[in-house]
């Protein structure tokens, strides 16, 4: 990351900080976020400490020995570390798109929801740092889609660590495998209803989130507003960072409008539309006899080179024996004719 225009340098204690985190084992990339500065300014400050910074990737002489592995180790095992990586995937989250959202297995979980009539939220933020699948509206309720990463060993100790965070604080979570969901996801539900008590919902709300949107979203401006087009003054909704320059205009053709600076009549458009059509295309000029008898010549002309005679000559051969394989195996394949008690080949 760039520094940011109007920052102040780092004060002493900070670059002795980067100093000691960096001989710790942590990396540039997250020493430059946190410090709102660039590599050539932690490298700046390595050179002023007397540190020559880690080459990228395990070169020669730089493995990742047992001493660095233990240092590494202890440097990224502290809650600080572990509240900071959560605070930057938290800022990640909203630019965050892929596979892992909103999944072919999740999907099938909301069709059953809304045949069954229960309204929910999907990729719903509870205890400010777990991103749940799917919310209920009618009760604390928490339903999980496991693909198959959440059977590994490290996964399944991070699940767990989390159901047992959301349930002290009153959620009831479901987890269903993606066998499960694939065999028969409204039974999935049904067990879910009939857990809870559940019944339709009178006027149900599907809030489906492909991305961490909303008032949760750190750059929330307030939502759609209302704008008046410059060319037709209609009045219409649209988000604030949509509209941005001078102007504003509701769609393409005021903006086209707008960009040429007048309006084009009627009778304008007539005569353009008449020019356009009365037009003739020219057609190709063909080939003429000479034309035709100079590239013929030219290709006439040109000698074959060894190789070209040899790989013509192989692919003929190829040819001919594909053909005769065909027409032997056709014969074989015939049906044979038969007459009264004899039969004819």
């Amino acid at each position: 990351m760039a520094r940011i225009a109007g920052q102040p340098p780092l004060t002493d204690q900070e670059k002795r900080d980067i100093v000691t985190r960096y001989q710790a084992g942590e990396g540039m990339e997250s020493l430059g976020v946190e410090y709102h500065r660039g590599k050539p300014a932690l490298r700046k400050v390595f050179a002023e400490a007397g540190i020559t910074p880690r080459p990228r990737g395990n070169l020669k002489g730089h493995e990742w020995t047992p001493e660095r592995r233990e240092a590494h180790r202890l440097a990224t095992s502290t809650p600080e570390f572990a509240e900071k990586s959560r605070q930057a995937l938290l800022q990640r989250l909203p630019r965050m798109r892929g596979p892992a959202t909103n999944t072919p297995i999740e999907r099938r979980v909301q069709d059953a929801l809304m045949k069954a009539g229960i309204g929910f939220t999907t990729q719903s933020l509870l205890l400010d740092r777990y991103l749940v699948d799917i919310e209920i509206h009618q009760a604390p309720i928490v339903i999980e889609a496991d693909g198959s990463q959440h059977t590994l060993r490290i996964q399944k100790a991070k699940d767990a660590e989390r159901d047992a965070a959301l349930t002290a604080a009153g959620y009831r979570i479901f987890r269903f495998t993606g066998g499960q969901i694939n065999a028969d996801a409204a039974e999935c539900i049904r067990t879910v209803i009939d857990a809870c008590s559940l019944v339709p919902d009178q006027e149900p709300i599907y809030e489906i989130r492909t991305r961490f949107a909303g008032e949760l979203h750190p750059l929330w401006k307030g939502g759609k507003q209302e704008f008046t087009c410059e060319i037709c003054g209609i009045v219409f909704l649209a988000q604030p960072k949509h509209r941005p320059g001078p102007h504003i205009y509701c769609g393409h053709k005021c903006s086209g409008i707008g960009r040429r600076g007048r309006v084009r009549t009627a009778e304008q458009r007539a005569r353009i539309s008449a020019g356009v059509k009365g037009k003739e295309r020219k057609s190709p000029e063909p080939f003429t006899a000479e034309h035709r008898a100079n590239i013929s010549a030219g290709l006439k002309g040109k000698p074959k080179s060894p190789e070209h005679i040899a790989n013509a000559a192989a692919a003929q051969k190829a040819s001919y024996q594909s053909k005769r394989e065909s027409a032997l195996h056709g014969d074989m394949q015939k049906p044979a004719e038969t007459t009264g008690s004899a039969t004819l080949f």
